[in-house]
């Protein structure tokens, strides 16, 4: 296995940073403004780094975003920000997403004036939500404890990104940021179970957030999916992110893998299998134009040689000697009014796929939260009203947890909105 396909693509050098922000038609109306999940003011970031005011267009990028090089490598800006600039229609819009992460990767932040207001807030949760509210509570002078029940902080931002898209040291870079202006980590410490929120307000805190996400992995019920040779997305991409020689250690042995899931966590998956040389096949019950990951990403896939067997639909895992044979039904899609993905019917028709590795990626959600009181949905997310509130005195909650699976900057935004609603609400 080749180090430099573990590594992540070069980006911009300063030169073609600059050509391409050059290309930037400053549009009065910012269309790409608003594409933006957190709204960011990307033209003015663009116009700051064009007059060399590089820490200005960082400022201006984290006033909304947090984390810039983070955003710049993660963000579906194909489908986000550049799919509103102007030039989308010569189908070559901005590289905005370059062009941000090459600021957040050269440019320092400002350090903040540091006025502490003698308040302090608990977070639950390291991943990006509970990040970006520590880092807002923070640089506004409030006490910030953020409690993580792994033994590692970053939440999915470590463990649900292959490192070639996000490499765990720019992560590294934010905590330690982050640990320098004061934020204290405690990790191995599962708050719900141990505490109640009431014990954690009687210890001092003037509010506590949850940033807990959607970590709990769906599973698919079909017969023999309990067999050691079924795992799923998260221990797959985990060991991606531990390192070269743990992932060859556990996979290098697997030479050809089925994947089960249509979504942007499956072509991470297949995509990540392909590069390492294994027979990479996807399972999806729809046709590949239903699938709702990316384009690009499924595109990615297809180039790596990934296989789809489209419309079909896993029943069985069976272990034959040293392999597994999967079983699908052919499906068929039905059309629906107001349905444009279809209804999924079942055939009779059988195709039998073999494989050493099988892989469910269907996707996540959230582990109920046991605070007593705290109210739920149906699927165990937090609801929260306009505030980011629960229905705990002086809890608040944004992310994955509140809003079901959905993207990093989505967590990003909501974390930081929620913190600026704490420090509104309870007069931090």
């Amino acid at each position: 296995m080749s180090n430099e396909i573990y590594q992540e693509f070069e980006g911009l050098t300063y030169e073609q940073a600059i050509a391409e922000a050059q290309r930037c038609l400053n549009c009065r109306h910012k269309p790409c403004q608003d594409g933006c999940i957190a709204h960011n003011d990307i033209p003015n970031m663009i116009i700051a780094f064009l007059e060399g005011r590089g820490e200005d267009a960082k400022a201006i990028s984290e006033s909304k975003t947090s984390f810039p090089e983070i955003c710049g490598r993660v963000c579906y800006q194909d489908i986000q920000c550049e799919l509103k600039c102007v030039r989308q229609a010569q189908h070559a819009p901005v590289k905005i997403g370059l062009i941000e992460r090459f600021i957040g990767d050269h440019y320092e932040s400002r350090k903040p004036v540091l006025e502490k207001r003698g308040k302090r807030i608990a977070v639950i949760g390291s991943g990006p939500a509970g990040l970006a509210c520590a880092q807002h509570m923070i640089e506004n002078g409030i006490d910030v404890d953020v409690y993580e029940r792994k033994d590692f902080i970053g939440g999915v931002l470590k463990f649900g990104i292959p490192p070639y898209r996000l490499p765990n040291d720019i992560v590294d870079v934010r905590i330690n940021r982050l640990i320098e202006l004061g934020v204290n980590f405690k990790t191995s410490h599962l708050v719900a179970d141990d505490e109640s929120y009431e014990d954690l307000l009687d210890r001092g805190y003037d509010g506590v957030f949850l940033g807990i996400g959607a970590s709990k992995q769906n599973k698919s019920n079909i017969k023999g999916y309990d067999s050691s040779n079924v795992i799923g997305w998260k221990t797959f991409l985990g060991l991606l992110n531990i390192g070269l020689e743990p992932f060859q250690e556990h996979f290098s042995h697997y030479k050809r893998v089925v994947i089960m899931g249509g979504g942007n966590v499956a072509m991470d998956v297949a995509i990540s299998a392909a590069k390492f040389g294994m027979d990479t096949h996807v399972i999806y019950r729809r046709s590949i134009d239903k699938m709702p990951a990316r384009p690009a990403e499924v595109k990615e896939a297809l180039h790596l040689g990934v296989n789809f067997h489209e419309l079909r639909d896993p029943f069985e895992i069976e272990e034959q000697e040293n392999q597994l044979m999967v079983h699908t039904y052919k499906t068929v899609l039905v059309e629906k009014d107001n349905d444009s993905r279809g209804l999924i019917e079942t055939s009779s028709d059988v195709e039998s796929i073999p494989c050493d590795l099988f892989v469910m990626a269907i996707g996540s959600k959230v582990r109920p939260v046991q605070f007593e009181g705290l109210k739920i949905d149906d699927k165990d997310q937090i609801m929260v009203d306009e505030n980011y509130q629960t229905s705990l005195k002086n809890v608040f909650a944004a992310g994955d947890g509140v809003t079901g699976t959905k993207t990093v900057i989505h967590a990003l935004s909501g974390g930081k909105r929620a913190a600026q609603k704490m420090i509104e609400v309870l007069g931090l």
